[in-house]
């Protein structure tokens, strides 16, 4: 999904639980930008663009939706947090909902695309062997690394993926204008 469609979706459940609390507009606001937090990872993304360094590594490292950005140990977390500072800023910790929502329905979104998304898989880091530790503890590192790699194969085997084609597909265009149409709704309502 493009940009667009992730920023507009977080921005139709944010407009929602915002509504709930009395911020529309603020819910409206955080639920979009916590839309496009996974995409992080991708430096020609409206997020990459503004945080170049960390998007470049990130994509040379793992590449665009395989980072663990595109995952529900990422997004949750990530939107907790966005929602909770805008909530505590607002006076309204409600809205780290809005954080949430948005967030994970980036993963969502991507799920439909034919790409597809992997967003249970659990990311351990692997450990370095250096040289000089005795055997005890290099066997340790060895069973810890082991293990990681076959949790990250594990849980990353179930791989989420439909059939729109992102950018291309009318069934991308029909959901980001009825997200609008509902942030339109939600607003004009809570007046």
């Amino acid at each position: 999904m493009t940009g667009s469609t992730h920023f507009a979706a977080g921005a139709a459940l944010g407009a929602a639980v915002g509504a709930l609390t009395g911020q529309p507009v603020a819910g409206t606001v955080l639920g979009g930008v916590a839309g496009l937090l996974a995409d992080i990872d991708h430096p020609g993304s409206k997020l990459g663009r503004k945080i170049r360094p960390l998007a470049v590594v990130l994509e040379e490292r793992w590449g665009h939706r395989d980072s663990p950005t595109h995952t529900v140990m990422f997004c949750l977390p990530a939107g907790l947090f966005l929602g909770m500072l805008a909530g505590l800023f607002l006076g309204t910790p409600m809205l780290a909902i809005s954080g949430v929502l948005g967030a994970v329905s980036h993963l969502i979104l991507d799920a439909m695309t034919k790409s597809g998304v992997r967003p249970f898989r659990v990311w351990l880091p692997k450990l370095p062997l250096p040289g000089f530790l005795p055997e005890q503890a290099k066997g340790r590192l060895e069973r810890w690394n082991s293990w990681a790699a076959e949790v990250e194969k594990r849980t990353g085997k179930r791989h989420y993926k439909g059939e729109v084609v992102t950018g291309q597909d009318y069934r991308e265009h029909i959901i980001a204008a009825f997200s609008w149409v509902v942030v339109a709704l939600v607003i004009t309502i809570s007046k």
